[in-house]
């Protein structure tokens, strides 16, 4: 019977320690930061250069040995557009507020839909885009 109950205390006074050790093995550590990236620059045929310049927050988790990476764009932006003409600045203040919106709501994928009427901004922002999500990516 004192055998019984020594070995019963003994394992229990094992598991002790193991829990201890289990738990800050598994201690959670967060690393964010933020990082602007930009494509390059890209020609919206006789209008002129769009460029994309994206707001990347990549929030690293360790658990453990387990370590998740996770990457979100927070604001797009557009540093150079074409804005020589009065017909460029009209269609860039109707078309670059829509693009940017459908960035941030296709995220990483880069499946950003084309805006009627501005063929050659889209397809040129479209571009751009693709080269600053590849930076993005690398982040």
């Amino acid at each position: 019977m004192r055998r019984a109950i020594t070995a019963a205390l003994g394992a229990a006074s094992l598991a002790v320690p193991t829990t201890a050790a289990a738990s800050a093995a598994t201690t959670k550590k967060v690393i964010v930061s933020t990082k602007t990236v930009t494509g390059t620059q890209a020609v919206a045929d006789r209008w002129g250069y769009i460029e994309v310049a994206l707001v990347v927050r990549k929030t690293t988790t360790i658990v453990g040995s387990k370590k998740t990476v996770k990457r979100k764009i927070i604001k797009v932006g557009v540093p150079i557009y074409p804005n020589h003409t009065d017909r460029s600045v009209f269609i860039n203040q109707q078309a670059l507020p829509w693009l940017k919106q459908e960035t941030l709501a296709a995220q990483l994928k880069g499946n950003v839909q084309l805006i009627s009427g501005a063929t050659d901004t889209s397809y040129a922002f479209n571009q751009s885009l693709q080269a600053a999500l590849l930076a993005a990516k690398k982040v």
